[in-house]
């Protein structure tokens, strides 16, 4: 279900989700959208927002405080980028957003990922009230927490989560495992998580929050180039901090190398305008005309 009420963007999510076997319904943010949303029950909801009526965001938590729609993931599609926002996601009740404008295979391939994790988080509710892999997931960021025997529950767990489209979604994400709950990890453990590892194709490093289990990967783990292990989730975020400072850097070097005409050097672009000297072969009658001038 998509509620959007700018004209132009209704109209682009109508082309994307024209021809496809679901069935989308795309409307207004009306006073009736809440009671059609809790009698249709959704698999996602896509909320357009504008950052001008405070009713949009009142509305969304009026859908977390309601038992029916409160577990549905919400999909906020904004105008711009919003660091303020971005950082207060989950506590404003959406799952995850997307910048306008939208790309339909990007859209598609997150919807589908963030449905599958839905089904994936309820299916574990109805049995027997215990969920044995808990999925955290910020933008940008991707947490697994494993909170119950890895051989026996966990590891049969991944099986269902890891479907191509959920790992297609992960692609530009830090994906990390929070193992701290895990009663016991040995040699074993460890070589199956490095197996599992290697399904995330074309990522760097995974991230595992080891806790007092640490001690087991440094002694058994093999994939170390593959594998980075830390004893608190602060140690996590700090990682990621230091590698989105170094990609910003890469960038703006990036960028500012595209900027300097071919043939000129940093030296010569960045050079204060000055009276230009006449061109001359020796450079020692330079030096001694700046010192007469000076």
């Amino acid at each position: 279900m998509a509620i959007e009420n700018d004209p132009i963007a209704s109209s682009e999510l109508e082309t994307i989700f024209q021809g496809l076997r679901q069935r989308v319904v795309i409307t207004k943010f009306t006073q009736t959208v809440k009671e059609y949303v809790k009698s249709s029950n959704p698999d996602i909801i896509l909320m357009g927002l504008t950052f001008r009526d405070k009713k949009e965001l009142e509305f969304v938590l009026e859908l977390r405080r309601d038992v029916i729609t409160q577990s549905i993931p919400i999909l906020a599609l904004i105008p711009k980028e919003d660091p303020t926002f971005k950082s207060n996601l989950k506590a404003l009740g959406f799952t995850d957003f997307m910048v306008k404008p939208l790309f339909k295979q990007t859209l598609l391939d997150r919807i589908q990922s963030l449905i599958e994790e839905y089904k994936f988080s309820e299916s574990s509710k109805t049995r027997d009230n215990v969920s044995f892999v808990i999925i955290d997931r910020e933008h940008g960021k991707v947490l697994f927490q494993c909170r119950a025997n890895l051989k026996r529950y966990v590891f049969p767990e991944f099986k269902k989560i890891f479907t191509p489209n959920f790992l297609k979604s992960l692609q530009g994400e830090y994906v990390g495992f929070d193992i701290r709950a895990v009663p016991d990890v040995g040699k074993e453990e460890v070589e199956v998580f490095e197996r599992v590892v290697k399904i995330f194709v074309g990522m760097d490093r995974i991230s595992i929050i080891a806790g007092r289990h640490m001690g087991a990967f440094i002694e058994h783990a093999q994939e170390d180039e593959r594998i980075i292990v830390f004893m608190a989730p602060t140690e996590f975020d700090d990682y990621m901090k230091v590698e989105e400072q170094r990609k910003e850097d890469l960038r703006k070097k990036s960028k500012k190398e595209k900027t300097i005409p071919a043939g000129a050097t940093v030296t010569e672009k960045e050079q204060p305008e000055t009276t230009p000297v006449p061109e001359v072969e020796n450079k020692e009658v330079v030096e001694t005309k700046k010192e007469e001038n000076g």
